[in-house]
C-alpha cells in the first residue's frame, strides 16, 4: 500500500469514498444536524476550491489501483477527515495516511503540533497515537468531540521524497476543465437525497468527524511507519529503457476539445500521445503515427464520435450527464526498431458515476510498422496462462482477482479472442526489466465481479519469459 497526494481529477471519488464510509459508520452515531453539517462541508463546490488554493491537502492510500483511505489536513495542521473503507480498516491505510499528515505538517507546513476534534468514544485511541487532550468534551452546536493535539519538531524527520504522479497529473488547463467538470457532476448528485439539507458547519467549516476507535485501530503498534513512502502509482511504477543516440524524435501531440455547443452535456477531452518523427520511410511513420493518436483516441471514438447504445442510454437517462476524457502516456521501451508506448485514461462516461481508469499499450516495430499483440509473442498454453494467474494474483494482492473466468476464458481474453463485450482488455509493453502482460478492466456498472481494478499486469523478466515465447521476431527487438 502507498500514499500521495490526492490530484485533482480524483478529488470527486475521494469525497465518494468519505461520504460511503461515513454514512454507514457515523451517519447512525450523530444528530441529523450533525450529519447534514458534513455533507455540506465535503461537497465538491465547497470543498475543491479550498483544495486548489492549498488551503487544504487530500491524501489518498492505494493497494493496486484502488484508492482504500482518505485524508485531509488544513494548512493550520487540524485534521478534517480520515476515512477507510471498511475492508481496509485494520490493515494499515490508516496508519500511513497518519504518517503522510504528520510529515507533511513538519516538513512543507512547518508547524508544530496538529490537532483534531476527536469523538469521546475515540479518545483513548487517539491518546495511544500520541494525541493528547487539550479540554474537557465540548458541546457546539449538535457536536460533541474533545480537543486534542500532537506535538510535532520541524525538520525531525528526513524530507519525503516527492512521488512522481505523471499518470494522473494534468496541465493546468486540464485542472481547470476538470474542475468545472466535476462541479457538473456535483450539480448532478444536488438531486440526489444524499447531498440534501445544506447546513453550515457550526464554526470555521472545520470539522473532525469519524469513529477513531475504528479508523485508527490499525496503527497501533511498534510498526509505526513501514518506509513505504517512495512507492510509485500507475505508470510511474514502469521503469522504462530508451536507446541512446536515436535517428529520430518523439514528439508530443494533444487533442484539447470543450465543445460549447453542447447545451444538456458537459463534454471535455484532453488527449496527449507521441508522435514519431525523423524516419527514412515516411509511410511506415505515417502509419505508426497514426496507430499512436488512434489508440489516444479510443475512448474518445467509444463515448463520443462514434457512442454504443449503452452510453446515449446513459446519458439521457441523466440530468446533468458529463463526457470526458483525460489521457496521459509513457514511452516505456525506445530503440531504433522498437517503440512501446502506454497510455492511462481516465474518463466519465455519461455520468460522474461512470468513472473508469484504463491502460492500452502499443508495440511497433519501427522499421516496418507492425503492431504486435498477447497472442503473437506468447504461446498461450496452460502452463503460461497458470503461471500468468499467479502473477496476477501477486501483483494485485488479490487472490480471487480473475476467478470469475475459467483457464480457457482468460487465455481467449488474453488473445483478443473474446473480451466478454470488452470487459477484459489485454495489454502487454516491455519496459527495462522485462515484460508486463495483464488487463485494463471495464466492468458494467452491476457486475458483481469488479472488484474495483482499473488495470493490472503481471511482470515476467527475461528468465521467467522466455519459455513461453514464440519464434516471434519481437523478441529479438528487445536489448
Amino acid at each position: 500500500m502507498f500514499v500521495r497526494t490526492v490530484n485533482e481529477n480524483e478529488i470527486l471519488p475521494a469525497l465518494h469514498l468519505v461520504w460511503e464510509v461515513y454514512a454507514s459508520d457515523v451517519a447512525p452515531l450523530q444528530k441529523a444536524e450533525a450529519v447534514a453539517g458534513f455533507q455540506n462541508f465535503i461537497r465538491y463546490e465547497n470543498i475543491a476550491p479550498r483544495i486548489q488554493c492549498g488551503e487544504i491537502t487530500l491524501f489518498g492510500a492505494w493497494e493496486g489501483r484502488e484508492l482504500c483511505g482518505v485524508s485531509g489536513i488544513d494548512r493550520r495542521g487540524e485534521i478534517l477527515l480520515l476515512y477507510v473503507r471498511k475492508i481496509w480498516q485494520r490493515r494499515g491505510a490508516a496508519r500511513q495516511l497518519m504518517q503522510a499528515m504528520y510529515q507533511f505538517s513538519g516538513q512543507v507546513l512547518v508547524i508544530t503540533r496538529i490537532t483534531m476534534r476527536v469523538f469521546p468514544s475515540g479518545a483513548m485511541a487517539m491518546n495511544h497515537l500520541g494525541m493528547r487532550d487539550t479540554a474537557p468534551a465540548q458541546t457546539v452546536g449538535p457536536e460533541v468531540f474533545i480537543p486534542m493535539e500532537m506535538m510535532i519538531a520541524p525538520g525531525l524527520m528526513p524530507p519525503k521524497k516527492e512521488k512522481k504522479n505523471t499518470a494522473v497529473i494534468m496541465g493546468a488547463s486540464v485542472l481547470v476543465m476538470a474542475f468545472i467538470i466535476l462541479l457538473a457532476a456535483m450539480i448532478y448528485n444536488e438531486a440526489r437525497e444524499v447531498f440534501e439539507n445544506p447546513f453550515r458547519h457550526p464554526y470555521d467549516e472545520y470539522g473532525s468527524y469519524g469513529r477513531y476507535d475504528d479508523y485508527y485501530g490499525d496503527w497501533f503498534g511498534d510498526d509505526y511507519y513501514d518506509g513505504e513512502e517512495d512507492a510509485l502509482s500507475g505508470m510511474d511504477a514502469i521503469p522504462e529503457y530508451e536507446e541512446k543516440g536515436l535517428s529520430f524524435e518523439i514528439k508530443e501531440e494533444s487533442y484539447l476539445d470543450t465543445p460549447d455547443d453542447k447545451k444538456t452535456t458537459y463534454v471535455d477531452f484532453e488527449v496527449f500521445y507521441p508522435r514519431v518523427d525523423g524516419l527514412k520511410d515516411t509511410a511506415v511513420q505515417n502509419r505508426i503515427n497514426k496507430e499512436l493518436k488512434d489508440c489516444a483516441m479510443e475512448t474518445v471514438d467509444r463515448i463520443y464520435v462514434n457512442p454504443g447504445p449503452g452510453i446515449r442510454d446513459r446519458v439521457l437517462g441523466e440530468e446533468y450527464p458529463v463526457i470526458a476524457d483525460y489521457v496521459q502516456y509513457k514511452v516505456t521501451y525506445l530503440t531504433e526498431e522498437y517503440l512501446c508506448v502506454v497510455f492511462e485514461d481516465y474518463s466519465y462516461e455519461g455520468n460522474e458515476e461512470a468513472y473508469y481508469v484504463g491502460l492500452r499499450a502499443r508495440n511497433i516495430n519501427l522499421k516496418d510498422g507492425t503492431v504486435y499483440e498477447i497472442k503473437d509473442i506468447i504461446d498461450l498454453d496452460n502452463d503460461f496462462t497458470d503461471e500468468y494467474l499467479k502473477g496476477m494474483e501477486s501483483e494485485s494482492g488479490d487472490k480471487d482477482i480473475l476467478s470469475e473466468l475459467g483457464r480457457e476464458e482468460v487465455k481467449k481474453a488474453l488473445s483478443g479472442e473474446d473480451t466478454k463485450d470488452g470487459t477484459y482488455l489485454p495489454i502487454f509493453f516491455a519496459d527495462r526489466e522485462g515484460v508486463e502482460i495483464g488487463f485494463s478492466f471495464h466492468y458494467d456498472e452491476n457486475d458483481e465481479s469488479d472488484s474495483g481494478y482499473g488495470w493490472v499486469t503481471a511482470p515476467f523478466d527475461e528468465d521467467e519469459i522466455r519459455e513461453y515465447q514464440t519464434d516471434n521476431p519481437f523478441w529479438e527487438l528487445l536489448k
